[in-house]
């Protein structure tokens, strides 16, 4: 019987500024070593991830931009995209101008690291430190959106009732609330092609490796991960995680403390 791991990265299973835990590499080879597919479920560009994996890091696919993309770690090859495309882009940055928030666009998969951005105001200062931290890859523009077959957007958004609104009004996208993983604390509002999620990317991989949804484990942190969590029976997230996540799932310790180790310790697939 086939069995999958899908575990986040950042604040599941890799803490800011510091490297992966090396019992929880040890869970993963260990995995490998017994035919488990190990999958990391990731909301990092592949660019990004590929800056914090190293090329013999113990997964079999990565699935990236919470789901737009899914990628064969052992070939390094490009499996599946799904983008947003141009005319959801001009109608999504529509909604956004009306409600003032800041934004980028970002380019097709692979490149989508790239991006445009507006000419800045009085911007959120998570937007100030996002452009700061990712200035090589930035393109002002005077508020048009180019041609082009966007991955996805990104919001910058003051608060939970704006976000709220802002879902509202934007028609025939997925749009996914995440945590700034640059402060910790803003509130990031990603649009992505409807059938974008990393449910969606992890069954993928399901149907490619014949494994059955209740083979399943997925452990996440963030609210970018509530459609595994809540897809998949078998799900945990770690004690660093949000109340609202903690109460709902299974919890593990926190990032820092190995939780693929207490998992495998605890827990069985």
């Amino acid at each position: 019987m086939a069995y999958l791991l899908a575990t986040d990265l950042d604040g599941t299973i890799l803490a800011k500024d510091t490297p992966f835990n090396q019992p929880d590499i040890e869970v993963l080879k260990q995995l490998g070593n017994d035919g488990v597919v190990r999958v990391a479920a990731t909301g990092r560009t592949l660019e990004s991830a590929l800056r914090v994996l190293s090329d013999d890091f113990p997964i079999d696919y990565l699935v990236f931009s919470s789901g737009a993309g899914v990628y064969c770690w052992k070939r390094k090859e490009l499996l599946l995209t799904k983008h947003l495309g141009w005319q959801n882009t001009k109608q999504v940055v529509d909604v956004f101008k009306r409600f003032h928030v800041e934004y980028t666009l970002h380019y097709p998969i692979p490149e989508n690291h790239l991006f445009f951005h507006p000419e800045g105001g009085d911007a959120h200062p998570d937007f100030e430190r996002y452009l700061e931290f990712n200035h090589p890859h930035a393109e002002e523009i005077n508020g048009g959106v180019p041609e082009m077959d966007y991955t996805q957007t990104l919001a910058f958004v003051p608060n939970m009732q704006v976000f709220n609104a802002i879902k509202e009004q934007i028609q025939g996208v997925k749009v996914v609330r995440a945590t700034s993983p640059i402060d910790g604390v803003s509130i990031w509002m990603e649009c992505f092609h409807q059938q974008v999620s990393k449910a969606n990317g992890i069954l993928e991989v399901c149907k490619m490796e014949g494994i059955s949804n209740e083979n399943v484990t997925v452990v996440g942190n963030d609210f970018n991960d509530l459609d595994m969590l809540t897809f998949f029976n078998k799900s945990f997230v770690v004690d660093n995680a949000p109340m609202e996540l903690k109460e709902k799932f299974t919890n593990l310790v926190s990032v820092s403390h190995s939780p693929l180790a207490d998992w495998l310790e605890r827990f069985t697939l």
